[in-house]
């Protein structure tokens, strides 16, 4: 695969560089996306049931034991030659930021250290009540209905469901991560989701080189300085080698 100069060159000497990610990065992990074709997850579970509040409340039971399997089925899986590269960025200039979309925490699995989650996460848990995070026990193999040790109420998944705002602290920070970097790599993001979806642009404004990986064309490609039509796990290695010279991510 061969780059531009210019990109090769942005990426050498960018020292603050945001890394914006969508579903398509942990696509070619295994984990299914939320909205793209037959294979998305929304084909074949209806969202309304698992994906809000109202579903939760009406039916928790049901909600958990879904998210359970979700779960069991991630720790099966591993991050991907994407991730590596990511989590390996973090040598190579002063300040690395991941923002994600994905709630598997594979960055985190990879290596990366500075990652924030638009969306939350599964290996978090919440309480219905008052809010509070608290780690998700994965060495649990009872899928019964859990609930909050400090004030009896039910436990769901810390995620962001339909019809939810994202977290104002989480939203802030990727804000000011995006306004103030040199290069904004977007990579598997449809574009669609918003208001996520202003980060890029905003990034753009504020004098950034904008970078996108993504298979398909979105509505960012007009704006991007670099689109690269293929996936992340193909592109970010060749990328990595085409900038550094060697295959030090593995």
């Amino acid at each position: 695969m061969k780059f531009e100069q210019t990109l090769i060159e942005k990426l050498r000497q960018a020292q603050r560089i945001v890394f914006f990610t969508g579903a398509g990065v942990s696509q070619e992990s295994g984990i299914p996306t939320f909205r793209d074709g037959l294979t998305s997850i929304w084909q074949h579970f209806d969202p309304e049931l698992y994906a809000t509040v109202a579903g939760f409340d009406n039916n928790p039971n049901k909600v958990w034991e879904w998210y359970w399997d979700r779960r069991q089925a991630f720790k099966a899986l591993e991050p991907n030659a994407a991730h590596d590269v990511i989590a390996a960025w973090q040598d190579k200039a002063q300040e690395v930021t991941v923002i994600t979309q994905n709630i598997d925490g594979f960055h985190q699995k990879a290596g990366s250290q500075s990652v924030i989650e638009l969306h939350g996460s599964l290996t978090m848990d919440k309480c219905r009540a008052q809010g509070h995070a608290i780690e998700h026990n994965f060495n649990s193999t009872s899928k019964q209905q859990p609930s909050c040790t400090e004030c009896g109420s039910l436990l769901r998944p810390d995620v962001v469901w339909f019809g939810e705002a994202l977290p104002d602290e989480a939203y802030d920070q990727a804000e000011i991560a995006s306004f103030n970097c040199d290069v904004f790599i977007c990579i598997g993001c449809s574009m669609d989701i918003y208001p996520a979806a202003n980060l890029p642009y905003n990034a753009s404004a504020s004098g950034a080189y904008l970078i996108q990986i993504n298979p398909n064309a979105t509505d960012l490609d007009e704006t991007a300085h670099c689109n690269l039509y293929d996936n992340a796990g193909v592109v970010m290695p060749a990328l990595w080698q085409a900038v550094w010279g060697n295959t030090d991510f593995i």
